[in-house]
């Protein structure tokens, strides 16, 4: 944004915050004293490009990943926090107390303070690398966002499902893409509070209330992202499973939006989808199986982000060892043992690594070798010594 641009005109009629009580231990999020349930309420009488303005930036700027004080966005913004406060909350009115519309150059400011934020949170986490596999998952998003149906992904852990989702929430249409990443024995309460919190609600209030409230704050356009589904059978209460899939189909069954469900255990997502799973499971058309493991095409892209071509078969590197012939090694058959016993993280956590014994070696271009050597480094910490150096 220009800092050449002028302060916003605001002309506001004084009216004291009222605070909403936010559960945060993050005086970020509390200075952004709204739930989006209440800001859709209370702006429903803006146009549409200013309600979608004003929930993309509170959406980014409460998001934890990137949290943004209200006064800070005021001061890029070149207006009052007040005057955010007033239009978040409805009571922006002229001098005789009729409604108003916000400033269109005001919205104009926020979308392009939200595309430029967008940017350079990228410019940050530039380790995102689109995959194949991460393309398709792409593709089940946007399929669950333009039918406005459930659609359920389902995939091996360490594959990429959560790092892709995270990254098409960030880039497309921020503000309306939601996502909840499932905690393990949480039961229906613990889903629910944490559905609340994924949709900018606060989590102050008993179940029955927050659900209503999720409704309040989800629209037909919006998509929710559901990681870790399968989560929810390890609990030890009896039915929790179903009740909470239960609340999942009654909020899609009562706002119609898209809805993407992600699945790692395959045997629970076969079992609960002719058991509690089959309401659900009969309103997703599209049902989207993940590749077993990391396909050939999936590290051969995160090779050519590091620059590197994908080796060779002939390709192989002798490592020397104190006693007995030298260790020989295919970084090509490295790459495929990776990918069938480990996953994702593996690989690219030895490409951190042999980047960082490439620069030790006088900031020399990391290569294979390097690859190669970060691999066998860190298998030999998994090597126990059984004789304690006796």
């Amino acid at each position: 944004m220009s800092d050449k641009q002028e302060p916003i005109e605001e002309n506001l009629i004084e009216v004291p915050e009222v605070a909403e009580t936010v559960q945060s231990s993050d005086n970020i999020r509390a200075s952004w004293n709204f739930s989006l349930d209440k800001i859709r309420q209370s702006t429903q009488h803006y146009s549409a490009e200013a309600q979608d303005a004003l929930v993309g930036l509170f959406r980014w700027c409460t998001d934890d990943r990137h949290p943004v004080w209200r006064q800070d966005a005021a001061v890029a913004l070149k207006c009052s926090s007040n005057l955010i406060y007033q239009l978040l909350t409805g009571v922006y009115r002229n001098p005789d107390k009729s409604l108003k519309q916000p400033n269109p150059e005001l919205i104009k400011r926020i979308r392009s303070f939200l595309a430029e934020a967008l940017r350079k949170y990228e410019a940050v986490e530039s380790d995102f690398v689109e995959t194949p596999t991460a393309k398709k998952i792409f593709n089940a998003c946007e399929l669950a966002r333009e039918s406005k149906r459930p659609v359920i992904l389902e995939g091996p852990s360490q594959i990429g499902k959560t790092f892709a989702m995270r990254r098409f929430q960030h880039k497309n249409n921020h503000g309306k893409t939601f996502m909840l990443e499932i905690e393990a024995a949480c039961g229906l309460g613990g889903l629910v509070r944490s559905w609340a919190v994924s949709c900018g609600l606060s989590a102050n209030s008993c179940t029955a209330n927050l659900i209503q409230r999720i409704k309040g704050a989800l629209t037909s356009d919006t998509l929710m992202l559901m990681d870790e589904v399968h989560l929810l059978k390890h609990t030890y209460r009896l039915n929790s499973f179903f009740a909470c899939i239960e609340v999942i189909r009654r909020v899609w069954d009562f706002r119609q939006m898209g809805l993407v469900m992600c699945w790692t255990n395959l045997a629970d997502l076969q079992s609960a989808s002719q058991g509690e799973l089959v309401q659900v499971w009969r309103r997703g058309v599209h049902k989207i199986r993940l590749p077993a493991m990391p396909t050939k095409a999936d590290v051969e892209a995160i090779a050519n982000h590091h620059n590197l071509e994908f080796p060779g078969p002939d390709l192989k590197y002798e490592f020397p060892v104190k006693k007995g012939a030298p260790i020989v090694e295919h970084p090509r058959e490295v790459l495929r043992m990776l990918a069938k016993r480990d996953g994702l993280t593996a690989i690219t956590e030895r490409f951190r690594y042999a980047q960082k014994l490439a620069a030790k070696d006088n900031g020399a271009k990391l290569n294979w070798h390097y690859f190669t050597d970060a691999h066998l480094r860190i298998e030999k910490q998994a090597i126990q010594d059984e004789q304690g150096g006796w």
